[in-house]
């Protein structure tokens, strides 16, 4: 009896584990088609990402160097890799969906298009809105150290990986609401422990856009906070609604 229970549990973990490879492959699959989409456009993407920091370098200094033969080739695939996961992230958050789908009740499950679309709004919107808004400050607050008499010698590999980071977390970052709406959805964690720690979340908001954002200017901390505390508040204010219209339903 004891060896067909814990059979009986194994098929279940089994189960999940070949639906978590599929998901997976599945996103591989649609990251590497991103992929080959923005290595065509590789030059394009590289003259985007690096116009923020030429705005803020000096007169004189625009250009980046490479210290490695193959560095150019292995950076404009790096980029195109990343620029293949914005691109394929429709996809990501629809295999993310099949994935937890089957924990969620029927009418749940018509979140889908909804999940999908404002994961995918709210990703790339946050690169966007770090790439507008943030690296022009942050990158001008770098350079500013030593102008005088410090001259800029910026690798691609340096630039890049930085860029490419902070873009990735940016985008993360505004995922916020839809992970706070599915911890609260799927009973993970109640609405109220985000209502009781909302000061202590602010705390942590302020703390990481320090890090992310290390300008001694406030306007910068503030114009990374402010978005982050309202994606929060939007995470609560959505979770209430659709408690609500789901209790309305079933009275």
């Amino acid at each position: 009896m004891a060896g067909q229970e814990e059979q009986d549990r194994e098929v279940p973990f089994i189960s999940h584990i070949r639906e978590l490879r599929k998901r997976l492959i599945n996103s591989v699959i649609a990251v590497l088609v991103g992929f080959a989409i923005a290595y065509y456009f590789s030059e394009e993407i590289f003259k985007f990402l690096f116009q923020p920091l030429k705005d803020a370098l000096p007169e004189n200094y625009k250009n980046l160097y490479f210290t490695g033969i193959a560095e150019p080739f292995f950076l404009f695939l790096k980029l195109a890799f990343v620029a293949g996961i914005f691109i394929a992230s429709p996809v990501i958050l629809y295999q993310i969906w099949l994935f937890i789908r089957p924990a969620l009740y029927e009418k749940e499950r018509k979140l889908a298009i909804l999940f999908v679309v404002f994961g995918s709004i709210f990703f790339i919107g946050g690169a966007l809105f770090g790439y507008f808004l943030i690296f022009p400050n942050v990158f001008s607050f770098f350079l500013s150290f030593g102008r005088d008499y410090l001259n800029p010698i910026i690798t691609i590999n340096d630039y890049f990986s930085l860029a490419t980071s902070l873009l990735l977390i940016f985008g993360l970052l505004f995922e916020l609401p839809l992970i706070m709406f599915f911890l609260i959805n799927l009973d993970i964690l109640p609405i109220e422990f985000f209502r009781k720690y909302r000061r202590y979340a602010i705390v942590t908001i302020v703390i990481l856009a320090a890090i992310i954002t290390p300008t001694t200017d406030a306007i910068t901390l503030i114009m990374l906070c402010v978005p982050l505390v309202f994606l929060y508040e939007i995470g609560i204010i959505l979770s209430v609604v659709y408690r609500k219209i789901k209790n309305s339903e079933r009275t």
